[in-house]
């Protein structure tokens, strides 16, 4: 039987530089980017592109000050208030929760599976209800400059790599894209004595499930759309800390528990470094694969960041 999760293991000639389950592998040309895809095809992992390589950590725990679980909660009830449309998406989900609607319970056994894929879904639905409906309006505010405690992935490491490269800088620091096991849902629940330090928000079909649901009259429909065109642009997937520390530091707990429970060595977290030369270069073979601003972003925004992207290299 095919493992569910299948990841890299040490075995499967891993011949750089891996230490604690975290594999960092140096790709300096689009030939060779290409190639290392291809090759993680048949394993199961999850991407994200960064300008540099910065702690994987969410932005409401950057920087000097964190806030405690109280200014969090308070933080998302003032955007909860604020974003537009709210009216609209709070009487639905209240409906929809009240009534128990066939969309809403379907949505809410997708979410109860990813972030405890091992337990019992109809023994968690009284005590989750909360956290679905929140994790719903972080992944929205998320996908529109929020500070959250949710840090964005996506299931296309060709997307993850405009992400590493859309944005200039001035220093020539390598660009990186990381990839990360779904293995690691494996340790939420196992065990009472493991707590859940991460959540991994694999699919993402249970906010489209609400916003396409049947029960919506259709202006209800429309104003609640735009607010999840970017997620499903992105193939837009989360992780959730429930602790204030960064996922490379869950993956090398991850590869520990593997390790010393079941003698296995899994790489979790994979480390992609990329020159910042090449930078024109992959955004034209991006733009290829029609994955640009436009795409990523189909809004205003995303017209207005894809115009200037293009004013740069004329300006260059």
């Amino acid at each position: 039987m095919a493992e569910k999760y299948p990841a890299l293991r040490y075995s499967d000639n891993v011949w750089e530089d891996c230490k604690n389950g975290v594999w960092t592998v140096e790709c300096d040309s689009w030939k060779e980017f290409e190639k290392r895809i291809e090759e993680y095809k048949k394993y199961a992992y999850v991407w994200r592109g960064q300008s540099c390589e910065k702690p994987l950590l969410p932005t409401i725990y950057r920087g000097h000050k964190k806030p405690n679980v109280k200014n969090i909660n308070k933080h998302l009830k003032q955007f909860r208030n604020d974003m537009p449309g709210s009216d609209a998406l709070e009487q639905f989900l209240k409906q929809a929760k009240e009534e128990k609607t066939e969309d809403f319970e379907k949505a809410f056994s997708k979410y109860c599976n990813m972030i405890c894929p091992r337990e019992d879904v109809n023994d968690l639905k009284g005590n989750y209800v909360t956290d679905f409906i929140n994790d719903i309006y972080w992944a929205i505010g998320q996908h529109h400059g929020l500070k959250t405690p949710l840090l964005d992935w996506t299931m296309d490491p060709y997307k993850a790599l405009f992400f590493a490269f859309c944005e200039r800088k001035e220093n020539n620091d390598k660009r990186v894209v990381f990839g990360l096991a779904e293995k690691t849902r494996r340790l939420l629940r196992k065990k009472q004595r493991i707590k859940r330090y991460i959540e991994l928000l694999t699919n993402l079909d249970f906010v489209r499930t609400i916003w396409s649901s049947s029960n919506i009259p259709p202006d209800f429909k429309e104003r609640i759309r735009p607010m999840f065109e970017r997620i499903k642009a992105q193939d837009g997937i989360f992780t959730h800390s429930l602790h204030i520390e960064h996922v490379e530091k869950h993956a090398k707990r991850c590869y520990s528990h593997f390790k010393k429970d079941r003698n296995e060595e899994i790489v979790f977290l994979i480390k992609i470094l990329i020159p910042d030369g090449v930078r024109e270069d992959f955004l034209e073979k991006l733009e290829g694969k029609k994955i640009t601003y436009k795409t990523m972003f189909p809004d205003l925004k995303g017209a207005a960041l894809y115009c200037n992207l293009k004013l740069e290299s004329i300006a260059m």
